[in-house]
């Protein structure tokens, strides 16, 4: 099973990932996107170093980064072998490029996808990229209405969890008990 959190920025989608993740102990894998495609972006700095040219990085942003894509969705086909595991992803799926050329392909492929969408109203989400430390600040507010008119518009299926005012533990209650009822309702099947 692939638990997808996604999100605009700073709804907190890392922080649930790796909470979701830690109560799954064993049973499961976090893959952080963010991490997967800083590995990327490094490996096509390496090579462009090795052949002297410079490097074509595609964008540095997981959701825009299409070397990363394919190799993330090809990495997420080969964690998904084992069943065993829930694979817990954290990443914003704010590109049709990203929607289409990763999430679109896993569905395709049958892939087992409890996509959950993080939600905040807009001012909550400007606090928090305002304070957020670790973030291009200036895009994440830019791209901050269209990242959320896009995942309203191509994710009419995902569940919606709304983070305003909330306790990070209380969200992952929810998404564990909408897990654990998926994986109920599977076996009554």
């Amino acid at each position: 099973m692939i638990i997808w959190v996604n999100g605009t920025y700073s709804v907190g989608k890392t922080t649930v990932a790796k909470k979701i993740a830690a109560r799954f102990g064993s049973e499961a894998e976090l893959l952080e996107s963010d991490y997967y495609c800083n590995e990327t972006l490094k490996k096509i700095v390496e090579e462009a170093e090795s052949t002297h040219s410079l490097p074509y990085i595609g964008g540095c942003l997981p959701q825009n980064n299409m070397r990363f894509i394919q190799e993330f969705k090809e990495l997420i086909k080969e964690k998904s072998k084992d069943t065993n595991k829930k694979l817990i992803i954290d990443m914003a799926l704010t590109r049709m490029e990203c929607k289409e050329n990763l999430f679109d392909c896993l569905q395709k492929e049958g892939k087992d996808i409890v996509h959950i969408i993080l939600t905040a109203d807009k001012e909550t989400i400007k606090e928090r990229i305002k304070k957020d430390t670790n973030r291009m600040k200036d895009i994440a507010l830019e791209w901050m209405v269209d990242n959320i008119e896009f995942l309203d518009s191509n994710y009419p299926d995902a569940i919606r969890i709304n983070t305003n005012k909330c306790d990070i533990d209380d969200i992952v209650d929810e998404i564990i008990e909408i897990i654990q009822s998926k994986r109920k309702l599977s076996l009554l099947m």
